[in-house]
């Protein structure tokens, strides 16, 4: 079956003894490009191609991009890795049995029908590509003096078309357009190619395939494009296309290479190696991870609309990190995470806690002066700070109380702004966990500014990998901007991450510790909302954010931003994330309805789980919804 003298590797040595080699293409990913970075991709690719002199296959199998180089081939964008095992890459499996038949053949399980372009459409889109199924083209440079004779006669066949007395609008399109590429070829800006494309339609059943087959055949031809249906070549060129094998050019048709660089799936839906899993609107998947090593900093802003969910993302971040081992404090504003937090046995933080915890006069200062109307001057800042560093030299560990009892000989009346908070007070010390819950609406509003100070303070004391979530708090704490900022700067250090909750952008770059956020957070997560062009949105970004669309029940979408991204992403939750994560109310209201009834016997981790099966009978606990 496989007509190859020899394999080592990504090396492959054909019956005639020609050597080739086997590679995939990692393209560049195109999607947040603005229009003149984008043609440059292509421009430099087709340059590419201008640049070759051998012949090559490509393969776009199972939407990832491989090359069968017969010559040398560099790319000026994206990169080329070494492929081993090339034979099973194309087969997808290398010790299945492959049979022909009239029409079709099988591979193993698998049954697949060749389908060569007679002709291409007449004009391609970018990218358009990148949705079709399988394929194999083969290529190879006409030498100049060739192509300039072989364009020259198409172009005398089409001259006297200009000379009708009626006119042929087709005939005098395709002489012009023979005119035009001779005129690049001649220049060197183009090139004409040997070209043959082959489709590879596999299904699981027989009944299956024909309907995949004649449903493509009809779009290509909607194109205006035309496949013919291998039959009594098919054998020959299916081996024809197993890579090592040079390729026939039986089926070959002649195109420019900026036609040809079009016909290239030269984009790859990227972001980092490894991490969360999610989607690209080709549902292709996505792996981010807060804390690459090639971040600037491990912060994450998240914003939208109510309903467009951003809880549910912020939910599926914490929950990965949480599996694998990072740390976590959260700070709840409505109940969002609560599920998340018992179905990861989180400690909810204690309605009481003690601000003399931590003996860092800075921290105590920024305790302080959250609790207070308005920021004192700087010279007072100064003085407080200094207060506070004797208080802590004295002998034996002072509780709260006697802490503002002698920061009140220094700043008389300052006892005041803690007597409505005195009773969420406490002298007991709270012990680190790895994963701390606090329900924000617990405490009223004078108190929500120092107990957002304490628990930075609770998150820098944790060990290791960590990450703190704020739902929708930081104008709180506007008195303490340059300590917020200082802290999102030094996070990174501390190998941790804050990540940020609000319903738009504008709650944050309005505002002075907004800005401080937004300028310190890596990541960004910008769901559907209105928004105008800032120097923290392009034009670009802008584009992509109109277009994002959440569908309720299925998957979030949003626009993911960094330094070096922006992508349209979605997340598609499993049956059970769904129920651990949504905060629809009616949602809250039948689960809440079955803990009373039945789960409250069952510890909630077992409750939600069973609760999950019984409204989806047909879960399974790695399915999408």
């Amino acid at each position: 079956m496989i007509p190859l003298f020899h394999v080592h590797e990504n090396k492959l040595t054909a019956l005639n003894g020609e050597v080739s080699t086997f590679f995939e293409i990692l393209s560049p990913d195109i999607e947040g490009l603005d229009k003149n970075s984008a043609d440059r991709v292509f421009t430099d690719l087709e340059n590419d191609l201008i640049a070759t002199e051998a012949a090559f296959k490509l393969y776009w199998l199972g939407g990832r991009l491989f090359i069968n180089c017969f010559g040398d081939i560099a790319l000026t964008q994206g990169s080329i890795i070494s492929k081993s095992e090339p034979v099973a890459t194309f087969l997808q499996d290398a010790t299945a049995r492959v049979q022909f038949y009239d029409n079709y053949l099988t591979v193993g399980h698998d049954f697949l029908r060749v389908l060569s372009v007679e002709d291409f459409p007449d004009t391609l889109h970018r990218l358009e590509t990148h949705s079709f199924p399988d394929f194999v083209l083969c290529f190879k440079k006409i030498p100049k003096t060739a192509a300039k004779n072989r364009i020259n006669f198409k172009r005398k066949l089409h001259f006297s078309a200009l000379f009708k007395g009626m006119r042929d609008l087709d005939s005098e399109n395709a002489y012009y357009q023979a005119e035009d590429l001779l005129n690049d070829v001649t220049t060197d800006n183009k090139a004409l190619f040997m070209a043959e494309c082959f489709f590879l339609i596999r299904a699981r059943t027989k009944e299956a395939l024909d309907q995949k087959s004649d449903q493509f055949i009809n779009d290509f031809q909607g194109k205006n494009g035309k496949l013919l249906t291998e039959e009594r070549g098919l054998s020959y060129f299916y081996k024809s296309l197993i890579p090592g094998v040079p390729p026939s050019f039986k089926r070959r048709l002649d195109l420019p290479s900026d036609y040809l660089s079009y016909l290239v799936p030269f984009h790859r839906d990227f972001v980092f190696e490894e991490g969360l899993e999610l989607k690209s609107r080709l549902r292709n998947p996505v792996y981010l991870d807060l804390f690459h090593k090639e971040a600037l900093n491990f912060n994450c802003l998240i914003t939208g609309q109510s309903g467009q969910g951003k809880s549910m993302l912020a939910n599926r971040i914490l929950k990965f990190e949480l599996e694998r081992g990072t740390k976590a404090l959260c700070l709840d504003l409505g109940n969002s995470f609560q599920k998340n937090a018992l179905f990861g046995e989180g400690l909810v933080f204690s309605e009481k806690f003690n601000p003399m915890q931590f003996k860092n006069p800075r921290y105590l200062k920024e305790f302080v002066l959250s609790a207070m109307d308005e920021r004192l001057p700087k010279k007072e800042e100064g003085r407080l700070f200094e207060a506070i560093t004797k208080i802590l030299e004295q002998e034996g560990r002072p509780d709260f109380a006697s802490f503002i009892r002698e920061l009140e000989k220094a700043f008389s009346g300052i006892s005041y702004y803690f007597s409505e908070i005195q009773q969420y007070f406490t002298d007991e010390v709270m012990p680190l966990n790895g994963f701390t819950y606090c329900d924000f609406g617990n405490y009223p509003d004078a108190m929500k500014a120092p107990l957002i100070i304490y628990l930075i303070e609770y998150f820098k004391h944790l060990c290791g990998r960590k990450i703190f979530v704020f739902d929708e708090c930081w104008h709180l704490l506007s008195k303490n901007a340059d300590y917020i900022a200082e802290c999102f700067r030094t996070f990174r250090k501390e190998n941790a991450s804050a990540m940020a909750i609000s319903q738009n952008l504008d709650d944050f770059s309005e505002t002075q510790v907004g800005r401080v956020i937004i300028q310190n957070t890596y990541f960004k997560f910008l769901f559907r909302q209105a928004l105008h062009e800032s120097e923290f949105l392009d034009a670009t970004a802008k584009s992509l954010l109109d277009s994002v669309v959440s569908k309720k029940g299925e998957y979030s979408e949003f626009l993911f931003l960094s330094d070096t991204h922006k992508k349209s992403l979605r997340y598609y939750p499993t049956y059970l994330e769904y129920e651990l994560f949504t905060s629809d109310k009616s949602d809250a209201n039948h689960f809440d309805l079955y803990m009373k009834e039945q789960g409250r016997f069952l510890p909630f981790k077992e409750a939600i789980t069973n609760y999950t099966k019984i409204k989806n009978p047909n879960w399974r606990e790695n399915a999408n919804l």
